[in-house]
């Protein structure tokens, strides 16, 4: 066989050959959808299925998306799936996974129909492997079945619009389809309303009637849930945790739909140059280029103009949506590509494409979300090992019944825990209590969403020693802390920094005396100096004691420019650490994220604005090791 016959089997302008290619694309797509689905559920997965599990329809609507700031078409649909199939995992994504592969499916019709079969296979062998619509397509939340809505109703918008003549079934499969994104999702429901208003301005006369009536009966399906949707705009929602999009937002955000991989770009660079090169003699754009840059970049615009100016909404899964219509535009003339060679190159590109997704991104293997059931395991795993009355456990969640869905899973069952969230302020104080009265071996933290920075220095300044700890890339972490130091992972600690006592020797420690000081001596120069080379974390430690615990003293540390401007300022609150009369142990990780701040002036000191008494000693800096993985699960 020679090359030429190679070719010719992958010819798009042919029917079969374009059929076979369909099928190749959707067989890939369907497969990395359908494999390991049964990966520990997502923070937002176990709020839908905590939100499920009521007795009657009235409460699901009132308890369970009246008041969530998403429409309710997932979560009714959840409600009656869960009921029928239970809530393991492969299970209760199995629909969305499904939905993913036939979202491809549309989008290889879509696209097709804009501007030929090598742009509609090109765009379809994409979204087969690109981490991120595979990824949200794996979860159970309105992301993979908004995407296949979304494509099937832009391919019935197109026969309605565009077909030689208009049919009532392609208005009738138009309005549910819209409908249908309407109730998935707002940003799904942007898109059908920016959409729908395109579509009046290339209206026919033939099809007003057609056209205007899907329209309305769109709106008629949806409005049993406009009360909702009214009280939904009234909510804060993410916006009262999600950070407002800088501007260049959009730059991280299209490097980040493809892999963020230098390998993926050079691929899309490839078939775009090709693509222009083909067509350089009869590149002209159509009306459907406008429509993909419309449909891609408004949704877009809205969210980013919306999230500055208002209330912050714009991350990466709401844009999952118009997503293939970019991919679309940059491939719209790859028609002008021979059809052999297109066919070609669909097939290199979804073979390279999916063996970055899988070996270079390590899809399968790498952490996407917070953990919920391997922290469950190990905290069974300690009790059971330790012994759950030798252990004070706190953890931080956003619900209880997420990390008890898998608790209840283990062998151990359900434990207690001292406090089950912390967001700083009062949470800290009521943490420190518990560590202060707690008279266990052991103390076990926990987490599965971002937590105080502080939290580990107020367990450690107690409970010095890690004796076992698991992270999960940094997205959910549990730590057993233990007194005693024959139990420390952590090999040991190098000294940097000591104030010394009068006589010069560094064994003796010097106590300082701050009655009606503010400011005491401490370090000041560069955190580089003061490192020399060593790695880990630096730790700002003392010995504290005071009559009054309440005087506001901190030990504190900056960095600084030339200039001698603040770059960065931390403290640790004497009063989460300190015992009225008794000496305690406080402590202060230095982070150390960046170059530009190990070249900075350092300086760490006391802090005692009230000139209150006070009394330090052991007043030192350390070099802390990063703590690893020294557990794996059974």
């Amino acid at each position: 066989m020679n090359l030429k016959e190679i070719f010719s089997g992958f010819d798009t302008s042919n029917e079969k050959s374009y059929r076979k290619l369909t099928g190749i694309i959707l067989l890939v797509a369907a497969v990395l959808r359908i494999s390991n689905l049964d990966f520990s559920y997502s923070n937002d997965e176990l709020s839908a299925l905590f939100r499920v599990q009521y007795h009657t329809f009235s409460d699901l609507v009132d308890k369970g998306f009246f008041v969530d700031g998403h429409p309710g078409g997932i979560q009714v649909f959840l409600y009656y799936w869960v009921k029928l199939f239970g809530m393991k995992e492969w299970i209760v994504r199995l629909p969305f996974a499904l939905a993913g592969v036939l979202a491809v499916y549309f989008a290889i019709k879509v696209f097709s129909r804009w501007f030929g079969s090598s742009t509609g296979l090109l765009t379809g062998a994409f979204l087969a492997f690109l981490e991120f619509p595979l990824l949200y397509s794996q979860i159970a939340r309105p992301y993979g079945s908004g995407l296949l809505f979304s494509m099937m109703m832009a391919w019935y918008w197109t026969r309605l619009l565009f077909d030689e003549k208009p049919k009532a079934s392609m208005a009738i499969a138009f309005s549910f389809s819209a409908a249908a994104c309407m109730y998935n999702h707002y940003f799904s429901f942007l898109l059908a309303l920016i959409i729908g208003i395109t579509g009046v301005f290339y209206l026919k006369r033939d099809r007003i009637l057609h056209y205007l009536g899907a329209g309305l009966a769109a709106a008629l399906i949806f409005s049993p849930h406009i009360y909702i949707t009214i009280n939904h705009l009234s909510i804060g929602g993410v916006g009262l945790w999600l950070a407002k999009p800088d501007k260049l937002w959009l730059a991280g955000h299209i490097w980040y739909l493809f892999n963020q991989s230098v390998i993926i770009a050079l691929i899309v660079s490839f078939i775009v140059i090709s693509s222009l090169f083909f067509a350089r003699k009869s590149l002209s754009l159509n009306r459907f280029h406008l429509f993909s840059l419309i449909f891609f970049f408004v949704p877009f615009l809205i969210g980013f103009f919306y999230s500055r100016l208002e209330n912050p909404v714009l991350q990466h899964s709401v844009l999952i949506f118009s997503f293939p219509f970019l991919i679309a535009l940059l491939f719209s003339f790859a028609g002008k590509i021979p059809s052999k060679w297109a066919g070609f190159i669909v097939m290199v590109a979804l073979f390279a494409g999916t063996s970055q997704t899988i070996l270079g991104n390590r899809y399968y293997k790498k952490q996407h979300f917070g953990e919920f059931r391997g922290i469950a395991q190990t905290i069974d795993q300690w009790n059971r090992k330790f012994g759950e009355n030798n252990i004070t456990r706190a953890i931080s969640v956003n619900n209880p019944w997420y990390i008890n869905f898998y608790l209840d899973q283990c062998e151990g069952g359900r434990t207690t825990f001292a406090q089950h969230d912390n967001r700083g302020g009062d949470q800290l104080d009521s943490l420190a209590r518990i560590l202060d009265t707690c008279q266990t071996k052991y103390f076990l933290y926990a987490w599965t969403k971002p937590i105080p920075v502080e939290i580990n220095d107020i367990i450690k300044a107690r409970y010095p020693c890690i004796a076992q700890f698991v992270s999960y890339e940094g997205l959910a972490e549990a730590a057993l802390y233990c007194k005693t130091s024959e139990q420390c992972v952590v090999a040991g600690t190098d000294t940097l920094f000591r104030i010394i006592g009068e006589s010069g020797k560094p064994e003796i420690s010097a106590i300082l005396i701050m009655d009606s000081l503010e400011f005491s001596q401490g370090y000041d120069g560069s955190a580089a100096s003061l490192m020399q080379g060593k790695s880990g974390h630096l730790v700002a430690t003392a010995e504290i004691m005071a009559e009054n615990t309440e005087n506001g003293a901190l030990l504190a540390a900056s960095f600084h420019d030339t200039d001698g401007e603040t770059i960065q300022w931390m403290g640790a609150r004497a009063n989460l650490y300190c015992k009225p009369g008794q000496w305690s142990i406080i402590r202060q990780t230095i982070p150390i994220p960046d170059q530009k701040l190990l070249q900075s002036r350092l300086k760490v000191y006391f802090w005692n604005p009230a000139r209150s008494k006070l009394r330090i000693r052991n007043f030192t800096i350390i070099a802390e090791p990063l703590i690893k993985n020294n557990l794996k699960s059974e």
